[in-house]
């Protein structure tokens, strides 16, 4: 990249997936990994809303959905090689974004801000982008620039990549991404998830992402891999937040839930998950996961569900019976 600054938000035209993000003060939009409530912090990254990005398989800058897109990694290095990294991904079109408004990722001059002696150090001058087909797991463990461990992405499947060494590189690829963008359709669970996660959150002093990340919990993600040891996400194993995970791995109490289950954002994450075709494979994963490792109490469970079916159809046979004999 070249030695110039970064351009400024409104130098820069947004993608049409990126309208709906809120801007900061100066005009930057604030992007799906940070915290929505004022002033954002553009330098702290959230767990919380990282482990709900990896449960609706939503892209860490606009947060709408991959759907059978590339997802991509921005990276200071070149490789074709399977990665894993400890950034949630993003798409095409919002990751070239990126590389032109973000100061980390389009200024050479950028240095980090965090990370036990790291600090202060300046970031490589090649920005690549590189696309892959799937995030194949989504696990915590220990990060080398972090104290405490963090969500780690596993990219497989690599298909291509940018690599964007002058200004005039970025510009032109994200020109030309651009000219080509359409139009994503959301289904409205799907849009009622992205409205979540990227608003203030009624209860003050809460942000939305922590929140979204309670009900990304109950419908699986307290199942991955490490996850208690995630900063910020030891808040939710507590048993009752395992009690309703569990529960949420019975259709049937999916469906009720989704109905009535009394909080706003765990009902949208249900409503989500029963509209679903077939679900993103890492919460696919961690549902399978989550029954493996509670068969013993959801056998019971099936079992008594099973003869409360069995009940209702001989009442229902019965009653028709005593018609038949009054005619």
């Amino acid at each position: 990249m070249s030695d110039v600054a970064d351009r400024g938000p409104a130098s820069v035209p947004r993608p049409s997936r990126c309208n709906h993000l809120r801007p900061d003060a100066r005009g930057y939009p604030i992007i799906a990994t940070i915290g929505q409530e004022p002033p954002p912090d553009f330098g702290a990254v959230s767990e919380m809303r990282k482990i709900a990005l990896a449960t609706f398989d939503l892209c860490a800058v606009c947060a709408l959905p991959f759907h059978d897109e590339l997802r991509w990694q921005v990276m200071f290095e070149e490789t074709d090689e399977d990665v894993t990294t400890s950034e949630a991904p993003v798409h095409e079109i919002c990751g070239l974004y990126a590389a032109q408004i973000c100061p980390f990722v389009s200024s050479p001059y950028a240095r980090l801000s965090r990370g036990e002696g790291r600090k202060g150090e300046r970031r490589s001058e090649l920005v690549v982008l590189s696309g892959y087909r799937a995030t194949r797991a989504v696990h915590g463990k220990a990060s080398g620039i972090q104290s405490d461990a963090v969500l780690h992405f596993d990219m497989g499947g690599y298909v291509r990549r940018y690599v964007l060494r002058t200004r005039d590189d970025a510009a032109a690829a994200y020109s030309a991404a651009l000219a080509a963008e359409r139009p994503m359709e959301l289904d409205q669970h799907e849009r009622q998830l992205v409205d979540l996660l990227c608003s203030l959150t009624d209860a003050e002093g809460e942000d939305s992402g922590g929140v979204l990340a309670g009900a990304a919990w109950h419908i699986g993600a307290g199942f991955c891999a490490g996850v208690t040891q995630v900063q910020g996400l030891d808040r939710y194993n507590v048993s009752s937040y395992t009690t309703i995970a569990v529960r949420a791995l019975e259709d049937r109490t999916v469906r009720e839930w989704a109905t009535d289950f009394p909080d706003k954002y765990t009902r949208a994450a249900m409503q989500w998950l029963i509209t679903r075709d077939r679900l993103p494979s890492v919460l696919a994963g961690w549902r399978r996961d989550g029954r493996h490792r509670f068969s013993h109490v959801l056998t019971p469970l099936v079992s008594r569900d099973k003869s409360a079916e069995r009940r209702k159809a001989q009442r229902k046979k019965q009653s028709a019976a005593r018609r038949n004999n009054r005619r």
